[in-house]
């Protein structure tokens, strides 16, 4: 090994280490994952980091322990390029698109004897361009002369190569690599980022940061993300990509997209009301017992040529489908009609159509007929209403009617948070007070925003309602109820399970704990901060509370959304009087009812 190298040695070594890396180099037993790195605007991903486990019953398992005794036990090199050749192959095989970032021990690049062009040379074994590779050269290692690694990394760079410094701020001399390499790419280190939010001097090294990557052209790279709250400031202080265990961890298996409970926030898509139920586009068609004769059903198609499918039954229950199509096809064939025609139809029918309840939800339905895999039968599938047969749905419908749907939440709904507007809201509340179903409507609304906006600024403002609104689509997930955005800080929860006494006391808490995350340390050591008033005086404010106000509305009492609005207003008025924010739950159920009664708050 070069004298460069070991003379940073000055550990001892266990000599079994050595002898198990020795074992694993030889045996290639080595495991290639893959860590995501999304780019923080349109949450599409940039690329992945290829890093490296060891068997999980070796003592060389953890990375750190195992790169540690490569060094002391002057096997680098032989680890660093399997390690490079494993992953580059592992890569290539995935057929992913985005970038390769790869790890390089810079002492590595400043001997003499390391092996020029290898990395190259796997490229072009598994036919991938240098141009979708990142070299990262970590600052975390020495380097007594930058001349030589600048020369190896402009070596890089002129094969096609990005470049990258890792772990910025966490080594040796972060700001002078970065003025001598000038990387395409800089990656902050974890350190910076884990509770970059609660930390005002961790907030100013990554504003700074950004600023000199602007300066340079550089993109940045938060690492190490791991809470929303970190998320959040990260985008709001500029960070291009982001990378850490809310993202995605490191896997064997590519993810090309974050984890849908922590979608980037600018992007986030809205979570919005059950999804309308596919009685909705149910066709009544007649169905055929499964005894009837081929034959038979022939000639129905025929005196009803809009037909293009019917359900088969026994005893009300369905058991298959027969297609027109494919009927027709069956009497078109030499001496078809001779060998069907009087055979039942239980005896052609498909076997697997889709079958759904009337009360499944056109998303639902969605995923199962595409998941479906007789390609024949999949045009149609069957409705029933308590298992009994009720109709047949058309998969063409079922898609015009999602689109519809999308293109009109597009076009209503709000363009910070994504959830559905006003229009959407009305619809809802219209639509359920028309079937005669009971639901909650639960009426949010901030305490001292306006003052908070003042002096954060609209960018940090903008910041809070998109917390509050992932707070509450977040408590109320996977209960089929339905998150709207009323406009600036008042948001609409219409619920239809019966858990919305829990689900606003978590909305109130959650929020209540988060929102001291986004003010300066000395305005939470304050309670508050002082802000001029609407009459010019200078007041005090304190933090920013929630008010919840709640009504359960008469189905007979209300005839429209007109009237459930007014009783929620009077509700949230109500609600915005507790003195440190909270739920209050109104007795009005409808216009007539003249009176409102205070029903206490549920928390504070």
């Amino acid at each position: 090994m070069p004298q460069l190298l070991t003379s940073v040695v000055v550990m001892t070594v266990n000599p079994n280490y050595c002898t198990e890396l020795s074992h694993l180099i030889r045996q290639r037993a080595l495991t290639p994952l893959f860590q995501p790195i999304f780019n923080l605007s349109s949450t599409e991903v940039l690329g992945y980091e290829a890093l490296i486990r060891g068997p999980s019953n070796s003592p060389l398992h953890s990375p750190l322990l195992l790169f540690k005794a490569a060094l002391m036990c002057g096997m680098l090199e032989p680890l660093e390029m399997l390690c490079r050749q494993i992953s580059i192959e592992a890569f290539a095989r995935a057929k992913m698109p985005g970038l390769l970032f790869l790890n390089v021990n810079p002492l590595l690049l400043l001997t003499s004897d390391h092996p020029s062009g290898l990395t190259n040379r796997l490229l072009q074994q598994v036919e991938l361009d240098p141009s979708r590779v990142v070299i990262e050269i970590s600052e975390q290692y020495q380097v007594e002369d930058p001349s030589v690694l600048i020369k190896a990394v402009n070596h890089y760079r002129e094969l096609g190569f990005s470049i990258a410094i890792d772990d910025l701020g966490s080594g040796f001399s972060g700001l002078k690599l970065w003025s001598e390499l000038k990387p395409d790419i800089v990656k902050i280190d974890r350190y910076f980022i884990s509770q970059l939010h609660t930390d005002p001097t961790k907030r100013a090294f990554v504003q700074n940061i950004v600023a000199l990557a602007n300066a340079t052209g550089s993109k940045i790279v938060a690492e190490g993300i791991e809470t929303q709250e970190e998320l959040l400031l990260c985008q709001e202080l500029g960070a291009d990509y982001g990378q850490g265990f809310l993202l995605g961890r490191p896997a064997a298996k590519i993810e090309s997209s974050p984890p849908g409970r922590y979608l980037l926030v600018k992007q986030k898509q809205p979570y919005t009301a059950a999804s309308e139920k596919v009685s909705a586009i149910i066709q009544f068609l007649p169905a055929i017992e499964s005894g009837i004769l081929a034959g038979e059903v022939m000639q129905l198609f025929s005196n009803n040529p809009d037909w293009a499918g019917l359900a088969v039954v026994e005893s009300g229950i369905p058991v298959g489908m027969i297609n027109r199509a494919q009927l027709l096809a069956m009497f078109a064939m030499p001496y078809g009609r001779a060998l069907y025609e009087k055979k039942p139809i239980k005896r052609l029918m498909a076997l697997s159509p889709v079958v759904v309840d009337e009360h499944t939800s056109l998303d639902d339905v969605s995923q199962l007929v595409t998941s479906n895999e007789d390609g024949d039968n999949n045009w149609f599938f069957i409705v029933t209403s308590a298992q009994r047969y009720a109709g047949i749905g058309s998969v063409r419908l079922l898609l015009k009617k999602i689109t519809e749907r999308k293109l009109q939440h597009a076009r209503y709904a709000n363009p910070l948070t994504l959830l559905p507007g006003n229009v959407p809201i009305y619809q809802e509340v219209d639509r359920l007070l028309s079937q005669q179903i009971n639901f909650t409507l639960a009426y949010a609304d901030l305490n001292h925003f306006k003052p908070y906006n003042d002096i954060y600024g609209y960018s940090r403002g903008d910041l809070v309602l998109q917390l509050l609104g992932e707070t509450i689509s977040q408590a109320v997930a996977d209960s089929g109820n339905f998150v709207g955005h009323v406009g600036g800080d008042d948001f609409i929860i219409i619920f239809t399970s019966d858990n919305w006494q829990t689900a606003c006391q978590q909305i109130v808490q959650e929020f209540n704990q988060r929102i001291v995350h986004y003010y300066d340390a000395v305005h939470v050591e304050a309670g508050g901060l002082s802000a001029v008033n609407r009459s010019g005086d200078s007041c005090f404010y304190p933090l920013l509370t929630l008010s919840i106000g709640v009504v359960l509305p008469d189905p007979v009492l209300c005839v429209c959304h007109h009237d459930v609005a007014a009783i929620a207003a009077s509700a949230k008025a109500e609600a915005k009087k507790l003195p440190a924010g909270g739920v209050f739950v109104s007795r009005r159920r409808g216009p007539a009812t003249a009176v409102s009664i205070l029903a206490g708050p549920l928390t504070r």
